[in-house]
């Protein structure tokens, strides 16, 4: 493996005395200082989950021979973050570990959530421990877990994982919709950007200021990360604003159109009501003031 990129690497038995070591380590590196909360808090369980993987199931604790000993490390590689892992494993437990790891893999989101949810909440059973809880900890942490194993001899395989995290990651909003409040849905893994429904929230400045704020951090993040190239759709479906809301939705408007000067991929979607003319009127108004195109999308009435 190339050493370019290399943030820590380390061959050897694993015990608790040494995860803790290598855990300081890592904090001390620059690269890990210089990674946002949120990648830097995904980073580290990770690597928690593969170092305690192996000091409790690597099949030989300690070895002269450097096939056989556990080796872990973080690089980067463009935007992304790879941990290895790797240590000795049985040639019985091989077989368990793929019938586990290929049902972590062909699970989605929310598959993967209720085997957590299901793991999580059973009785442990003896000499039960744990790894399958690890391995969809880590998938939901990070998406698909790619593995390997190579022949050591009759009785080992040599075991390895290696996991991809995106260096910018950045953190998603969700709100409720309330009965005088928009239901908002800014989700960048998901790529779904969304704030529909009825807006006359009793603190106009307070429940906008969050968006606004979440904007912010998106800004820097697709220009950090080189994804203003992709697609980004926002809509806007509105039943009614009140004329204190509109004055923070034009606010959004105008980080929207700034975010296209800058070479952002962006649309913006207006829906409105058939028949609901002062709601495109004002969608119209508003990418004039901000001089961005929005796109028109009639919707169904409630109840129509």
């Amino acid at each position: 493996m190339s050493r370019s990129g290399i943030i820590l690497e380390y061959r050897g038995p694993i015990n608790f005395s040494i995860i803790e070591s290598l855990l300081k380590k890592l904090k001390k590196t620059k690269e890990f200082a210089d990674f946002n909360k949120t990648t830097g808090k995904r980073l580290y369980a990770i690597f928690v989950e593969c170092l305690e993987n192996i000091s409790k199931h690597s099949a030989i604790k300690s070895s002269n021979d450097k096939r056989m000993q556990p080796y872990v490390s973080i690089r980067k590689e463009n935007d992304k973050i790879i941990i290895m892992a790797g240590n000795p494993v049985t040639i019985d437990a091989k077989d368990k570990l793929v019938r586990r790891l290929d049902q972590i893999n062909q699970s989605d989101e929310v598959a993967l959530k209720t085997l957590y949810e299901n793991k999580i909440n059973s009785d442990s059973k003896q000499g039960e421990n744990g790894a399958g809880l690890g391995f969809i900890f880590m998938a939901l942490k990070s998406g698909k877990i790619n593995y390997n194993f190579t022949c050591i001899n009759n009785d080992f395989s040599y075991f390895e994982i290696e996991i991809s995290l995106n260096k910018y990651i950045m953190r998603k909003l969700i709100i409720d919709q309330t009965s005088c409040s928009p239901k908002v849905i800014l989700d960048p893994e998901k790529k779904i950007y969304h704030i529909s429904g009825e807006s006359r929230p009793p603190d106009v400045r307070e429940f906008y200021d969050q968006i606004l704020s979440w904007l912010d951090d998106f800004s820097l993040y697709l220009i950090k990360s080189d994804e203003k190239k992709d697609p980004v759709t926002f809509n806007f479906n509105f039943e009614y604003f009140n004329s204190s809301s509109g004055k923070f939705i034009l606010d959004i408007c105008k980080v929207l159109a700034g975010l296209r000067l800058k070479g952002v991929n962006i649309t913006v979607n207006w829906h409105f009501e058939k028949d609901d003319i002062d709601m495109l009127e004002v969608g119209k108004e508003m990418s004039r003031i901000v001089k961005f195109p929005f796109e028109y999308i009639e919707t169904k009435a409630i109840g129509g």
